[in-house]
C-alpha cells in the first residue's frame, strides 16, 4: 500500500528574494540551460564563470563540481581556467559514471562531503541521461527534473550545456536539440551565437525564463593568452552589453562573415552617391534597411575610408562632419578626416554626428580609426582586428 500524500502549511515556509550571482544570466539555487552550436565559446565562458566563483568575483569563493566528458582535463578544462584566473585547488572533476535522475543523491552527497559547493556543471547533460531519448518528453522530464530542487537544496548554481540543430531558422528556442522539456524545466535558458562581424566574438543571450526578463544580452571576445604551455590558451573578455539578438544572429549564421558590413557598404556608397551625408544619416538608412547596428555602420563607413572610396570632412569648428565620395586621388593625399580620438578630447566643440552613439565601443582606444595615409593605429580591441585581418583569421577551437 502507497504512503498517503503529505502537504506542508505555506505560511510556515519563509519567503525569500532571488539571489542574483551575475544578473540576469545566473541566478543562486537554479538550474540553468546553456545553449549554442558548436564553436560558439560555450566551454571558454563556462571556464571564466567557474575561474570567477573560485576567486571570489560574485561574492565568497566557493567550490565547484565539473561533469564533464568531452573536453580533456589537461589539455582543454585546466589551462582555459588558468587563462581565466581561477583558482584550481577549488574544483573538483568528477571522474566515476554518472547518470541522471539515478546518482543525484549521490551528487548531492558528494557536494556536502566537499562543502562549499557553489557551482555544478554538466557538460554535456545530453551525455548523462542513462541513454534516454533526448526527444521524449517525458524521458527528458525525469532525468532533470531534480536538478532544480539539487539547486536549492546546495544552494547552488547548476549549469547543463546543450547543443542546437543546424537547422535555426526559427531560432534559439526552437532549435534546442530534443524536447521542450529542456527549455521548460531550467530557471533560464542562455543562448549563444556568433558575431555577424567579427570571426571570435560572440553573444549570449536570456532566451528563456520564468525569473527574469528576457532579451538581455552581453558579448564577448575570445583571446588568446599565454599560460606556461607550447601554445597559447583562450579565455573569454567581456565586452559589455550587447544590442545584437542571439536569435537573429543564429539565423544568419550559415552567411559569410562580413555578409552584413558589405551590405551597409553598399547602402554608403549609394546613399553618398547623391550627395554628403552625415554618419547619423547614414546609420539611419541602414538600420531601416537591413537592421545593422550602429557600430557596423561606423565600421563599414571607415573600412571604405581606408579603401580610399570615401572622404569626410567638415567647413570649420563648430561644421557638421560629412561623408562624400571620393573625387580625385589628390583628394586622397589632403583629407584625412576626423579622428575619433580627437573629437572624443574636444567633446565641447563636438557635433551629434561626430560621435557615434549607438555604438557599442566604451573607449578611446577601442575607437582608433584609420588615417589616410599611415598605417592603421596599433590596437588590441577587435575594432581594428577586423578591418586589418578583413580577409579573416584562423580558426582557433575553443
Amino acid at each position: 500500500m502507497r504512503e498517503p500524500l503529505s502537504s506542508v502549511v505555506l505560511q510556515t515556509i519563509k519567503p525569500r528574494p532571488i539571489e542574483w550571482i551575475d544578473k540576469p544570466f545566473l541566478q543562486g539555487s537554479a538550474f540553468h540551460l546553456v545553449a549554442g552550436p558548436k564553436g560558439v565559446g560555450k566551454g571558454t565562458w563556462l571556464a571564466r564563470v567557474t575561474a570567477s566563483v573560485t576567486r571570489g568575483t560574485y561574492g565568497p569563493a566557493v567550490d565547484v563540481l565539473l561533469i564533464s566528458t568531452e573536453d580533456s582535463a589537461s589539455i582543454d578544462i585546466h589551462p582555459r581556467l588558468k587563462a581565466a584566473g581561477g583558482d584550481a585547488a577549488h574544483v573538483h572533476l568528477i571522474t566515476s559514471a554518472f547518470a541522471l535522475p539515478d546518482d543525484l543523491d549521490r551528487l548531492r552527497d558528494l557536494a556536502l562531503e566537499i562543502g562549499n559547493v557553489g557551482l555544478v556543471v554538466i557538460d554535456p547533460i545530453g551525455n548523462h541521461l542513462k541513454g534516454a531519448d533526448t526527444d521524449k518528453e517525458g524521458a527528458v522530464r525525469n532525468a532533470i527534473h531534480g536538478l532544480n530542487a539539487l539547486a536549492d537544496d546546495l544552494h547552488c548554481i547548476i549549469v547543463g550545456v546543450r547543443h542546437l540543430t543546424k537547422a535555426r531558422a526559427n531560432g534559439a528556442l526552437a532549435s534546442v536539440l530534443g524536447s521542450v522539456a529542456w527549455v521548460d524545466l531550467p530557471r533560464a535558458v542562455l543562448a549563444f551565437a556568433p558575431d555577424d562581424e567579427d570571426d571570435l566574438t560572440f553573444h549570449i543571450q536570456v532566451v528563456a525564463g520564468n525569473r527574469s526578463g528576457r532579451c538581455a544580452a552581453q558579448a564577448f571576445r575570445i583571446e588568446l593568452k599565454d599560460v606556461g604551455l607550447t601554445e597559447p590558451v583562450t579565455y573569454a573578455a567581456e565586452l559589455g552589453e550587447s544590442s545584437k539578438n542571439v536569435d537573429q544572429l543564429l539565423t544568419t549564421a550559415n552567411l559569410p562573415r562580413g555578409a552584413k558590413r558589405s551590405s551597409v557598404k553598399e547602402i554608403i556608397l549609394r546613399e553618398l552617391a547623391k550627395g554628403e551625408r552625415p554618419m547619423d544619416h547614414l546609420k539611419s538608412v541602414a538600420i531601416a534597411e537591413i537592421d545593422a547596428s550602429g557600430e557596423t555602420v561606423w565600421r563599414a563607413a571607415n573600412e571604405l575610408k581606408a579603401e580610399r572610396r570615401v572622404a569626410v570632412s567638415n567647413s570649420g569648428t563648430g561644421t557638421p562632419w560629412l561623408w562624400r565620395l571620393k573625387e580625385s586621388l589628390d583628394e586622397v593625399r589632403i583629407d584625412e578626416g576626423p579622428n575619433l580620438s580627437d573629437e572624443v578630447r574636444n567633446a565641447e566643440t563636438a557635433q551629434p554626428s561626430q560621435l557615434d552613439l549607438t555604438s557599442s565601443v566604451t573607449s578611446i582606444d577601442e575607437v582608433r580609426i584609420y588615417d589616410e595615409d599611415k598605417k592603421p593605429l596599433t590596437s588590441s580591441t577587435h575594432v581594428n582586428d577586423e578591418v586589418r585581418n578583413a580577409g579573416g583569421e584562423d580558426d582557433i577551437p575553443f
